[in-house]
């Protein structure tokens, strides 16, 4: 009966539309745009399947706790299918526009398509019936010296170039605006906004609405110079569930000249942590990337570039050595961003954040100052990087190959903390393929394997047996509208 009655609706919906047709504006390719007398509405959507096969992500033949990774869809281990679903909504009227995006990522099972597990059933992986939700949202208003926005889109700092520092969608409230060629962006980020004491609604104990909060605020600037955009930016971290209190103060630029185009980011991180429950540490660290592309052709555009992201030395002291970004976003960077290659899932024996390429996680996660879900180290022991690759396309056909080998920078911190001596500085290797085929402006296959070969460092910290290559292969089927 239930699926009767979403029938009966479905049928009215049409049959209003058929006889209204002055509610349609108008339909075409890619959209259709509802018109009131007012306010333009666009309609967009998109449905991506990925069926994934993953073998020894824990570099290790045996079962052991460390034998999955984990993606948006949650818990990834030898085959499973991700869905990410999305119907979304743009439009506004006079000084004013918004952005309204469902979203539905979970992976392919009965209880989570039906929308019928229980949420303490460990099948259940994110697709109960409140979890399409409003993925994304942004409201805007245009006072004209300046836009004033809200709501809880994707936001950046450093997206562009090597995504060391901040991109994510966490909520905000910011303004924006552009003088001649020069824009500007202020954000206020609400990342964690919570009552401690009061759990499922009930109060153990006296309420502190301060101590468990997260929260930054953010300002960028970005100029072209002769091709090239350079954007200073800055970042105040009040990290209250860490007590941690940090200014990050970096640069990046980007664009083309000639044939080349040259991305470069550099980020400094200054502050202390624990002031508030007699630790106090101090906190000095740096990351930066950098990457040369040339557009020889539209078949062959190699590239270069590598990342340093400076760990700790020294577990025992106060100082702490070790990067902690807000959110690490590198995944989805133009240069060796690829959203299904092996290191930007979150890899339990890498110690890898979800979107991330660092190490984070090693050597006591959620003792450090920021990382997705507040939960980097502050022992880790950074990342030195260098890759090289290659992407292109041929009529239909698209190619992206990479290779990468990574280094930790610091290693001390993690002998003390795991007590072992002399861990290698080689963390190891991975080489990724993506090709895909378009059949359309609205469907795609494509096909990412991903390997990754772990070096003598991840032996050294977890034993001899962890030295098993990892695959994963990721199908790519992708429709939108």
């Amino acid at each position: 009966m239930k699926k009767l009655g979403h029938l009966s609706s479905l049928l009215l919906l049409c049959g209003v539309l058929c006889i209204a047709p002055p509610a349609t504006a108008k339909m075409g390719t890619g959209k259709v745009i509802a018109k009131s007398s007012d306010v333009d509405i666009k309609i967009f959507g998109s449905m991506h399947t990925y069926p994934t096969y993953v073998s020894n992500p824990d570099f290790n033949k045996g079962d052991t706790k460390y034998d999955f990774v984990l993606d948006e869809s949650g818990f990834q281990s030898e085959y499973n299918i991700r869905n990410e679903a999305r119907l979304g909504f743009s439009g506004g009227g006079e000084n004013w526009h918004f952005l309204m995006i469902l979203e539905a990522d979970f992976t392919y099972n009965k209880q989570n398509g039906d929308r019928g597990a229980d949420k303490t059933d460990p099948l259940d992986s994110g697709m109960t019936g409140e979890d399409f939700g409003i993925e994304k949202l942004e409201f805007t208003y245009n006072f004209g010296p300046f836009t004033l926005e809200t709501g809880w889109q994707t936001k950046f700092l450093d997206l562009k170039t090597g995504g060391l520092l901040y991109g994510d969608d966490h909520p905000f409230i910011g303004i924006k605006g552009k003088y001649n060629d020069i824009s500007w962006e202020i954000l206020s980020l609400y990342i964690f906004d919570e009552i401690k004491n009061l759990e499922h609604g009930k109060v153990n104990g006296p309420l502190d609405a301060d101590s468990l909060d997260w929260r930054a605020y953010t300002a960028k600037v970005i100029v072209p110079f002769q091709g090239i955009n350079v954007s200073p930016f800055y970042a105040f971290s009040d990290n209250a569930a860490h007590s941690a209190r940090v200014h990050y103060l970096g640069a990046e630029a980007y664009g083309k000249v000639g044939m080349v185009i040259p991305r470069a980011e550099f980020v400094y991180a200054v502050g202390d942590q624990g002031r508030d429950v007699g630790s106090d540490y101090d906190i000095s660290a740096f990351a930066a990337f950098a990457s040369l592309e040339f557009d020889l052709s539209p078949y062959f555009k190699p590239y270069i570039g590598g990342y340093f992201i400076s760990g700790d030395d020294d577990a025992n002291d106060n100082d702490i050595d070790a990067f902690n970004p807000i959110t690490n976003i590198s995944r989805y960077t133009p240069t060796f961003g690829m959203e299904n290659a092996f290191i930007y899932k979150y890899v339990p024996v890498l110690g890898s954040h979800l979107y991330s390429n660092a190490p984070d996680l090693l050597g006591g996660a959620k003792t450090g100052y920021g990382g997705i879900g507040d939960t980097s180290s502050r022992n880790s022991p950074g990342l030195v990087s260098i890759g090289v690759g290659a992407k292109g396309n041929y009529g239909k056909w698209y190619y992206k190959a990479q290779f990468q080998y990574f280094w930790f920078d610091e290693t001390g911190a993690l002998e003390d903390y795991y007590n072992v001596p002399d861990i290698d500085k080689d963390m190891g290797m991975e080489f990724d393929l993506q090709v895909v085929y378009k059949f359309g402006k609205h469907f795609s296959v494509g096909d990412v394997i991903s390997i990754f070969d772990p070096g003598d460092g991840i032996q050294d910290i977890y034993g001899d047996d962890y030295d098993e290559t990892a695959i994963m292969n990721t199908v790519e089927l992708k429709w939108q509208f």
